[in-house]
């Protein structure tokens, strides 16, 4: 070891230790082929491709895109571990933080790592391998493809593509000594598709689309906020100032099961399901960092909350306040704003609840036409809560009307209907779960047309027009659930 002069040593790193270190970042397949993606986005892509092989056992990936490309000196100092500090400023469509993320995502997944770039003319490639690193104790960087892949890369234009081969953690098999089989490897695969229809459902769904193929065919976006769904209640915009920028935060209730169709509901769901889906939904530049999580300042996921949704937004040069990590996919909410995201997540968990317990009311009474509903929730001044039946429901007012002579007996039914709602039994039913609840009538659309049929005739023959009849109608329960009941019977009878 030699000192100089000065007084410091030089101590420069052991290539394969850290290599090995690195590997323990903490990715799983999806999130590392999210960070590949930050870089094609960086690179102004608009195609990504995608591709798991499973060559016989000996399975490699590969994301390529038609970005701007690298010469050989841009991708010797991209392969280069700590391309870019962290303290760098980086432009707005720059989605990387640490410098790390092409290495440590695809490390963490394969020991031989390839990139493949193009500016237009000509091709430059440059490869670690982990073993050789290891076998040598080098820094040795390998400007050659891997023999497997040689047929596989190729450009018509500029583009980078990045290569995993020697795929030993990509299927995450335990050290049993088993080996990887096809249907787990295409597993894989499919968990990457759904993580990233949500990471970058904002790209995917633009007015000028990014588009991610996977394995030949191309990725929907999944909204987890249902947006553009008329039961979806939003708070608006709220602007949080920190630091001279400004967070954004947007808060959703989604619509209760009954009020959307089965196929909604299941894809709304996600693949974790609607209890794990509640909570913040943090972006960075219109990146998904973290998906379903009270961060630390909402409370516990609940039953009850499991429709409230919040999206909150927040530039590049707060990430040091929001302490992005390498993989990013974790943060931590600045000091600042904890009463804030503290208060914004009371009030949309209670909406929630809201929405839950009472089958969507909420959520109905925000859309441009007033609902009627069969049943109204009343509260005492003790905070006791009870639920009568909606006098003002035309099919318990065309029953008064219909019967002028028993109206005295309809009104006890209705007042013992009313006393003996069993809500304990009910609650217990909804506490097993919104899954298990459902729509009035559902399965039964002859019955629903057929009580549509039966008001609006009773309805016109006291003089209203069929039209305004069945817009009435329209707007009341049950017949508000099946906008589609609606239409058919508007054409039956003629009416625009």
């Amino acid at each position: 070891m030699n000192i100089d002069d000065d007084g410091w040593d030089l101590v420069e790193p052991s290539a394969s230790p850290i290599f090995e270190s690195l590997r323990a970042f903490g990715y799983t397949p999806e999130t590392a082929i999210a960070d590949l993606v930050d870089n094609s986005i960086a690179a102004k892509a608009k195609n990504i491709f995608i591709s798991f092989q499973w060559n016989d056992g000996d399975c490699y990936v590969v994301v390529k895109d038609d970005g701007h490309g690298m010469g050989a000196e841009q991708l010797l100092d991209a392969m280069r571990l700590g391309s870019k500090s962290p303290l760098e400023h980086r432009s707005p469509g720059d989605l990387g933080r640490f410098g790390l993320g092409l290495k440590t995502a695809s490390i963490s997944q394969a020991r031989e790592l390839t990139v493949v770039s193009s500016e237009g003319t000509g091709t430059a490639v440059r490869r670690w391998d982990l073993d050789e690193v290891r076998a040598t104790g080098q820094w040795r960087l390998r400007t050659t493809l891997p023999e497997q892949v040689i047929n596989d890369i190729s450009f018509t234009g500029a583009g980078t593509a990045v290569v995993w081969t020697k795929c030993d953690r990509l299927v995450g098999l335990d050290d049993s000594g088993g080996s990887a089989t096809k249907t787990q490897f295409l597993a894989v695969a499919d968990r990457v598709e759904r993580h990233l229809a949500l990471t970058f459902h904002r790209f995917l769904s633009a007015r000028r689309a990014l588009k991610i193929h996977l394995n030949g065919h191309l990725i929907t976006p999944w909204d987890p906020f249902m947006a553009s769904h008329l039961g979806t209640w939003s708070g608006g915009e709220e602007h949080l100032p920190l630091d001279g920028s400004v967070v954004k935060v947007t808060s959703y209730v989604l619509p209760h099961k009954s009020k959307i169709s089965d196929d909604e509901h299941r894809q709304a769901a996600g693949a974790a399901g609607w209890n794990a889906n509640q909570g913040f939904y943090v972006y960075r530049n219109d990146r998904l960092l973290v998906a379903g999580s009270w961060l630390g300042v909402g409370g516990m996921k609940e039953e009850h909350a499991k429709l409230a949704r919040i999206a909150l937004d927040f530039p590049v040069e707060l990430d040091h306040h929001w302490q992005v990590d390498v993989r990013k996919s974790h943060v931590r909410p600045p000091a600042a704003l904890v009463a804030d995201l503290r208060r914004i997540a009371r009030d949309t968990k209670s909406k929630a609840q809201s929405v839950y317990r009472f089958r969507g009311q909420f959520s109905a009474r925000t859309a441009a036409q007033d609902f009627v509903f069969a049943w109204r929730e009343y509260k005492d001044r003790d905070g006791k809560i009870t639920y009568k039946i909606n006098r003002e429901n035309p099919v318990v007012t065309q029953l008064m009307e219909a019967a002028p002579g028993a109206q005295d007996e309809i009104r006890r039914l209705l007042r013992f209907v009313e006393e003996t709602l069993p809500l304990t039994q009910i609650a217990i039913h909804v506490a097993d779960g919104i899954e298990s609840s459902h729509r009035p009538f559902e399965g039964n659309a002859n019955e629903v047309m057929a009580d549509l049929d039966f008001l609006c005739q009773r309805m016109t023959a006291r003089g209203r027009d069929a039209a305004t009849a069945i817009t009435d109608l329209s707007s009341v329960e049950p017949f508000s659930l099946y906008p589609e009941i609606v239409a058919a019977y508007k054409e039956k009878v003629g009416v625009e």
